[in-house]
């Protein structure tokens, strides 16, 4: 059975071998934030996996955007919640680490994402509130991490298995945190 769901640039052989009795995740298919859903193609498709609803884990997925720039990764990212049965309506993101923040999010059906950084908020965290629902958490692995680090955390997080800060998370799992590299990010 599939623990939870993912969205990946992978193909369903790697899906399979994700899951432990070999069955493949449901695999959400979105193209951008106002466009009907698509596959995606190449390597550009989204890198998002959601944990099981009701998990324990300190996080509800985590995404592997392609970039650090917010008006080309949000989008995406917003429309494949959305299509998941995610209200949104603000999204919030460390300041410092994202370029190209746009105020709002524009969606042809529905009201736009507004969208707020914070310099105080974990770097490798984007929250997402909408609704009357609890705040939505995504660890975000940086994005020039290594492919094989990054589909383990994708990983850990579709079988519910993330706990602990962000920082710790990703260095268990071999990707530098932000906070531990030599340069600036």
């Amino acid at each position: 059975m599939a623990a939870g769901q993912m969205i990946s640039f992978l193909d369903r052989a790697d899906f399979a071998r994700f899951d432990d009795d070999g069955g493949a995740p449901t695999r959400l298919r979105v193209a951008s934030a106002d466009a009907r859903p698509e596959a995606s193609t190449g390597d550009r498709g989204l890198r998002l996996s959601l944990a099981p609803a009701g998990g324990r884990g300190s996080f509800d997925g985590v995404w592997w955007p392609h970039s650090r720039r917010l008006d080309r990764e949000a989008p995406a990212l917003v429309a494949a919640l959305s299509a998941a049965g995610n209200t949104i309506s603000r999204l919030s993101v460390n300041g410092d680490i994202w370029t190209g923040i746009p105020r709002l999010l524009p969606r042809s059906t529905r009201p736009p994402v507004r969208i707020s950084w914070f310099r105080t908020l974990d770097p490798h965290t984007v929250t997402l509130d909408g609704g009357n629902r609890p705040r939505f958490f995504l660890l975000v692995i940086p994005p020039d991490t290594a492919a094989d680090v990054a589909a383990d955390v994708l990983r850990m997080a579709a079988a519910g298995g993330l706990s602990g800060p962000s920082g710790q998370i990703l260095r268990h799992a071999g990707a530098v945190p932000l906070g531990a590299r030599s340069g600036a990010p």
